[in-house]
């Protein structure tokens, strides 16, 4: 029996009755007194019926749509994202269909309507405040003047109601100018978009801009994570030194040891359209694609690898708990954990391998320091992978940054 009775869409429809209802009580109201004669000065009736009409038909104006909107339980779709903000990868900001593999970041098919974030200015809010105030500055100035002109004379009458009129005018005068400058700005369609992606391998977020749903300029920001990998090297490009070739040895020694961590990251920035500066105004360009410029960086990064702890579990509770004593005598006596609070100096943050050799290079002491530990890992009997030191010699000599147009 209770599965007859659909508790949600009965509950709508009686608050959207009563909405509406309420709404046309309050507007017919406004109305009667709008069309009645007011036996006063025409400036005090005026004021007068403006506080009441403004009020009563703001609530009313207000009331209409909700009551739509609780009758259907949906709100009106009126924050859309540009089609050409969804044309574009969000990583790398290559021209490339949603439901495809990008070709240059191979950022994975996905509904990238879901990521974005429109925020526009509300026109219903904004008149509803502009409605709002301007019934309290009519308020205002009727308790400004009214007194006075009925004949009051008493000083305190006249100071109490100055004071409550100047104040009902100051806030319902800023309140007034602040929501038409904000109706201004909705009724030029401008909105505002930002984006964010997070994933295992692809993380990526920007901004932009569009004009009654046609994209303004779009800026974005892409990190890709992908697999070690030799860098191509041209021909007479970059020339491995002896030095590059024992800094590459001891960065894969760590690597292979488990001490550090190395990531093949690749990063884009990209702009789409023109994006204004100084505070300007941006505009929509006429006609023409919008420009499109983008940056790839490639960069080996290194970071310390967390220390695993010698644990041994000595005692158990009745609720089935175990204390966990950690012994530092071990610690101080595992070589790895050694060479890793020596590198801590230098790898407390993510960087690159490259700024880590600049930083080597500046210290010969620690430097040598740093290739007699890896030497001791090495001779220890860890096993270096020939590949593992070619991917770092590579990231040593592949360039900064490729500007695509």
């Amino acid at each position: 029996m209770q599965g007859d009775l659909d508790f949600g869409t009965r509950s709508r429809a009686l608050g959207a009755i009563c909405a509406f209802a309420l709404a046309l009580f309050l507007l017919a109201i406004g109305f009667g007194i709008l069309s009645a004669p007011f036996h006063m000065h025409p400036v005090l009736a005026a004021l007068l019926k403006g506080f009441i009409v403004l009020l009563l038909g703001s609530i009313g104006g207000v009331l209409l749509p909700l009551a739509m909107q609780t009758l259907t339980g949906t709100r009106a779709k009126t924050r859309d994202v540009p089609d050409e903000a969804l044309a574009h990868c969000l990583t790398c900001g290559e021209r490339t269909p949603n439901d495809a593999v990008c070709p240059v970041c191979g950022e994975p098919p996905c509904d990238r309507s879901h990521f974005f974030h429109v925020n526009r200015p509300g026109l219903v809010g904004s008149a509803f405040g502009a409605a709002l105030f301007g019934s309290m500055a009519c308020l205002g100035l009727f308790v400004l003047i009214g007194p006075y002109h009925d004949g009051e004379r008493r000083v305190w009458v006249l100071l109490a109601c100055g004071a409550l009129g100047l104040l009902l005018l100051a806030v319902g005068g800023a309140g007034l100018v602040g929501a038409i400058l904000v109706l201004w700005n909705g009724l030029g369609g401008e909105s505002t978009l930002q984006y964010t992606v997070t994933g295992t391998e692809w993380r990526a977020s920007g901004s932009g801009s569009a004009s009654w749903g046609k994209l303004i300029w779009l800026s974005g920001r892409g990190r890709v994570v992908s697999p070690l990998s030799p860098s191509p090297r041209s021909e007479g490009g970059y020339r491995v030194s002896p030095g590059d070739i024992e800094f590459a040895e001891m960065v894969a020694t760590l690597d292979a040891a488990g001490i550090v961590r190395l990531a093949d990251v690749t990063t884009y920035d990209f702009l789409l359209g023109d994006k204004p500066e100084g505070g300007a105004r941006p505009r929509a360009r006429r006609n023409g694609p919008l420009p499109f410029t983008r940056t790839k960086n490639r960069s080996l990064l290194i970071r310390l690898a967390p220390v695993f702890r010698a644990v041994t579990p000595e005692g158990e509770y009745d609720d089935g708990l175990s204390d966990v004593y950690v012994k530092d005598e071990l610690l101080a006596s595992e070589p790895r954990n050694t060479v890793s609070r020596f590198f801590a100096q230098y790898l407390l943050q993510e960087t690159d391998v490259r700024q880590l050799r600049h930083r080597l290079d500046e210290d010969p002491v620690h430097r040598a320091q740093a290739l007699t530990h890896a030497r001791a890992l090495r001779e220890g009997g860890l096993v270096v992978a020939q590949e593992l030191a070619d991917a770092v010699l590579g990231a040593l000599g592949d360039t900064h940054a490729n500007p695509t147009a």
